[in-house]
């Protein structure tokens, strides 16, 4: 599992006295791996808070937010998937006027 492999990851290069804070996105595994390595920790005596530790990364967050602006104001729809949406479409499309509809 991912908090075995982080887990080993720390222990190989002496990292686990030294862990400070997490930086990953926020998806249900991620709270996973900070629980067992809370528990990981806790065993060893190392300190380790896994709710102080957790750092949301900013470019995920602001991706996030910046698609929730796009679909409140109507430039994509709310049922677009990344990969079909209008935003998309238009980051490849040619800017020249010969292109225009």
């Amino acid at each position: 599992n991912l908090a075995e492999a982080v887990w080993n990851t720390l222990e190989l290069y002496r990292l686990k006295i030294r862990i400070m804070g997490v930086v990953c996105d926020n998806a249900t595994n991620n709270d996973t791996l900070l629980e067992s390595l809370k528990e990981k920790c806790a065993a060893e005596g190392i300190d380790f808070s896994h709710k102080k530790a957790w750092i949301c990364c900013l470019p995920h967050i602001v991706h996030l937010s910046v698609m929730q602006l796009l679909k409140g104001i109507g430039a994509i729809k709310p049922d677009s998937r990344r990969r079909e949406s209008a935003y998309q479409d238009s980051v490849t499309a040619p800017t020249d006027c010969e292109h225009d509809d």
